[in-house]
Parts: structure tokens; sequence; C-alpha cells
């Protein structure tokens, strides 16, 4: 039992040494990189969710597949026509609510790896008048694709749920 456990022990260590080689620190100006990317991948996506282009969103912004989480439960979307669907049906419900556009001011960007980041916080959607539609909470996870920065993953949740990143 003694052999057992210490070849266990061993495997583990030589498995976390071997992980810890394979992802290097990242230096501050590799992090700004990819903080850069991400926000950029989020500010796009406001951009043309305002616009009410979901053509544009599921062709730009999404890697597919990807998954959304929300609520209900986890829903893959296997093709750029579902993913524009959501937002079509998404701007079909808020639209006749007197939507105008929504903001998302202040994001925590928590970069994992030179190819990908954690992007999460709070969302307003905002009325003609100026007057508050309703806030919510959103994570996404975005990852370096051939195609370049892309959503693989978002997670709709309570404000209060928002995550930052611990370094």
């Amino acid at each position: 039992m003694i052999r057992r456990s210490t070849l266990l022990v061993a495997v583990f260590v030589f498995g976390a040494t071997t992980l810890t080689a394979q992802y290097p620190p990242l230096t501050a100006s590799e992090v700004e990189a990819v903080e850069r990317e991400a926000r950029a991948v989020i500010q796009t996506y406001y951009q043309l969710f305002n616009e009410q282009n979901p053509k544009g969103m599921s062709e730009e912004l999404f890697h597919v597949p990807w998954i959304y989480l929300n609520p209900e439960g986890t829903r893959l979307f296997t093709s750029r026509q579902e993913t524009a669907e959501l937002f079509e049906e998404s701007l079909a419900a808020i639209v006749p609510r007197g939507w105008e556009r929504s903001d998302f001011p202040s994001p925590n960007v928590c970069v994992l790896s030179l190819g990908a980041a954690t992007v999460s916080g709070n969302f307003t959607r905002y009325k003609k008048d100026g007057s508050v539609l309703s806030e919510h909470g959103v994570t996404y996870i975005v990852g370096k694709t051939a195609a370049g920065w892309r959503v693989v993953s978002l997670s709709s949740h309570p404000p209060n749920r928002a995550i930052g990143c611990r370094n």
C-alpha cells in the first residue's frame, strides 16, 4: 500500500510539474494584450446587439459550436443560424417593451491564458426615454480561434453573481 501511495504522489507531482512547465506565467504585456482582445469582442457584441444585427453577431462573434448556460439549463448551439435566431428572439422580446440599447459599462476581465479569458459583469437595458428596462449579470468565455477572438460560451446569471479574477 505504501508503494502504491508513493507512486500516486510521484505521478501527481510529475503531472503538476509538467502542467506548470507548459503554462509559464504571462508577462504584463501579454495580459494587457489578451485583455484588450477580450474587451474588443464584448464591445463588438454590444455594438452589434444595439444595431439589432443578430446575423452579424452570429458571424463575427461566436465560435460554433458554443454553449449557453442560462437559468433553465444548458443549450448547445451548433450553427450560425441557431445563434442568430437566439438574438432575434431576444430582440423580439425586448423591443416591444421600449428597449433602445444595452450597456455593459464595467466588465471584469480575467485573462486565463494567451488564448482564453472570461469577461463578467452586469449589463443594463435602457428604454428609449433613458429609463432602465432591466439589469442582468452575464459571464462570457472568449477564446482565440483561427478566425480571431470569439465567444465560446456565455452564462446569464443574477447581477450579484458576476465573477472577478484572483491573481
